[in-house]
Order: structure tokens, then sequence, then C-alpha cells
């Protein structure tokens, strides 16, 4: 090979050699930079998790940070149509309510809780002007003082399945309870729907105490004792108890929710048969079933018993349905009808005929739509109608048309 030859190839030996030291210095002067960046994004994290503040954990916590706080007020307006004289001497009226209610909810522990419940309002609705057994307005609250209706503590045992509370109580909030008839704010209005008219639940909110035994998930049994009177005076002389049995079954992979309980209320009481007999007590039965039917329907059904001889109202009964508005895009809306009946006592019957009174069964209808306006407002146009209002035949149909809002926070 010439000379010029064995230069060129040495010449091209030499630029290989540089070329392939020339890339490998490429590749480390570009991966020190990347390393750099992913070093300072290292020191910029720790300095980060240095300057937050740790998170708490529920028990470190102060107790005012636990607080669960709950808002609400209702407003209720309506009018009615075809009040005879005889049964409000004013006719037809049109008159509101309004209601406020503070809730303050504080776990105490791990499986306790406190809860306070805080009340006041203002107007007696309707109902104030034109009497009925079952009402038009169980929200009306005139009292504007704010007050403590509820207070007491809960414990549970056993991951929920052994429930104790004691305190200042409502016993209607477990006992009788319904899915789709229980709150006058934003299910039913009447009273005759939202509990049953044939059990004397205590008067007020007063001592008492529920323990609550559920072995699994198909049953449960709860007891309770309060105060009849619910005036804290003399608190175990007259006492009401109730014992109910809940069964909670799935039938076509629907829940149903079939409670059936029995009661005592050990206040006096006057014999209808016998006026001087003025220390009776009074006891009685009821039940409460709400079954899904459909995704969007559920149907419920009441029923009770007590004492004639000491009671207006022997039996009373109502059923209904509530719909969900998910068929036709708004899932959050609901519409129900109610029908029930308040049948008066052979005994009230025959004490009424002595006064003049021409005592008939009260009938009682209730139709309502939920409208969510957004997450803290419903709206709830109402109407009722009532036959022999307040158990007289002679007062003639009622009707009553009436909205109602709902305010939550």
């Amino acid at each position: 090979m010439s000379k010029f030859g064995m230069s060129v190839i040495a010449g091209l030996t030499i630029l290989l050699a540089a070329g392939s030291a020339f890339s490998d210095e490429t590749e480390v002067s570009r991966e020190e930079p990347n390393a750099m960046k992913r070093k300072l994004e290292r020191l910029e994290n720790a300095v980060e998790q240095q300057a937050a503040p740790p998170s708490k954990t529920e028990d470190e916590k102060p107790w005012y940070e636990k607080i669960d706080i709950a808002v609400g007020a209702t407003g209720v307006l309506q009018g009615s149509a075809g009040a005879k004289e005889r049964l409000s001497p004013e006719g037809d009226v049109t008159d509101g309510s309004m209601s406020f209610d503070l809730e303050l909810t504080l776990p105490v522990a791990k499986y306790g809780k406190f809860y306070s419940l805080f009340e006041a309002g203002a107007g007696d609705g309707i109902d104030g002007n034109l009497p009925t057994l079952s009402g038009f307005n169980e929200d009306a609250d005139d009292d504007q003082s704010i007050r403590l209706t509820d207070i007491w503590y809960e414990h549970t045992w056993l991951s929920n399945r052994l429930r104790l509370r004691g305190g200042k109580v409502d016993l209607t909030t477990d006992f009788d309870a319904s899915t789709v008839a229980n709150s006058e704010t934003d299910q039913f209005l009447s009273s005759g729907f939202v509990n049953n008219l044939a059990v004397e639940f205590p008067d007020d909110n007063g001592l008492g105490a529920m323990l609550w035994v559920l072995p699994n998930d198909l049953w449960g049994i709860g007891i309770g004792v309060a105060d009849a009177d619910g005036d804290w005076d003399d608190v175990f002389g007259d006492v009401f108890s109730i014992v109910e049995l809940d069964f909670k079954p799935k039938i076509a992979e629907r829940l149903g929710n079939y409670r059936i309980y029995g009661w005592f209320n050990g206040k006096d009481h006057e014999d209808l048969r016998d006026p001087d007999k003025t220390k009776e007590d009074n006891y009685g039965f009821g039940l409460s079933f709400d079954q899904e039917i459909s995704e969007v329907m559920t149907l419920f059904v009441r029923y009770g018993w007590q004492m004639d001889r000491v009671s207006q109202v022997e039996h009373a009964w109502s059923a209904g349905f509530q719909f969900s508005g998910k068929f036709y895009g708004r899932e959050d809306d609901t519409f129900s009808l109610a029908y029930g009946m308040s049948i008066i006592g052979d005994d009230r019957k025959n004490a009424d005929r002595g006064n003049g009174i021409t005592t008939s069964d009260e009938h009682h209808v209730e139709l309502y739509y939920n409208l969510k306006v957004n997450d803290h407002l419903n709206l709830l146009p109402d109407i009722q109608w009532v036959k022999n209002p307040n158990g007289d035949r002679d007062n003639g149909d009622v009707w009553a048309f009436g909205m109602r809002a709902q305010l939550s926070f």
C-alpha cells in the first residue's frame, strides 16, 4: 500500500476515535444536568414536606374541630278551602309557620357521640284555626325562644350491633320509623303520616333511654323508656315504654323494613265509660312497613291500635308510596301520595253522641312534590284533603293548599 493510502487510513482511524470520544463526552454532559435536576426536585420536595404541618389524626384534633354542625330552616304557607263556620269561625284562612333547627354532633372516643338539637319557630299554621285529628302542619312551632329539645349520649359496641342512648331523647326518631314517611321537613307534612296517631308517645322530649340490639343484618330489637309527661317532674312516676322488633329482608333484591311494636303509657287517663276513674293507663300496639318495589318506587303502610276506653282514636292506619324522579332525569326529586284514617272508638262515639256531636271517622289524603333546587334549597308544593275533620261529620270537607321551603346547611 502507498504511503498516501496509509496516511488516509490512519487519518480515518483518528477521526473515528475522536468521534467516539466526543460522543461519550456528550452523553456525560447530557446526563449531568438531568441528574442535577432530579436532585433539585428531591430537595424541593423535602423542603415542602418540612414546611407543611403534619396532618392530624382524628384523635389528635381538639374537640371543637370534631363537631359536626347541621343547620336547617323550614317555612310553610298554607291556605284552606271549604271550611265551614262550625269548624272555623273565621272560615277559610291562610297562615304560615317557620321553624329553625341547629344540630351539633361531637364524637367521643371511638364508639361514642354527644348530640344536641336546638329549635325555635314562629306561627302555628292553619291548625290553629282548623282543628283536625291528623293535622295539616306537623312542622308548625309557635315558640320563638331558642330551646334545647334534644341532648343525649350514645355509645355503640360490636361494630354498631349494640347501641345505647340516654338523656333528653325523642323516641319517635327510632321507633315507629319509616323510610319515606317520618320527616315533616322534607316528606309528608301532616302529623298523621309522620307518626302513628294511635301511639301515645310522651308529651314532650324528657329523660329517657333506648337500647338497640342487632344480632345481624336481618333483624333487631329495640327497647325505649321515657318520662310520659316529659316535664322532668317525678320522672319515674309516669313512664312510657316501648318494645319494637325490626326485620330487614331483601325481596327480589329490594330492601324492606318491617317493624312491629307494643307500648305502654302510665300517666293518668280518664275512663270514658266511668269519668270517676281518672288514673287509668293506656297501651297498644302498631306496625310500620316500607318496601322498595323498584329502583324508583317505595311503598309504606302503618297501623296502630290503642285502648278505646281512654282514647279518642282507637285505630289509625295510613298507606302510600314515594316515587323518585330518576326515571325522568330528576333523581334528587321525589313525589308522594298517602291516604289515612283516624277511626274513633265506640266509647268516644257514645260520649260525643251525648254532647250532640255526629261523630265519624276522619279521612286524610296528602300529595306533595319535593323539588331539589340546589344542594341547600328544596321546594315542596303540597295538597291535602280531609273528610270529617276533627271526627265530626257536620264539619264538611276541607282542602289545604301549601308551599314548603326547606333550607339546609
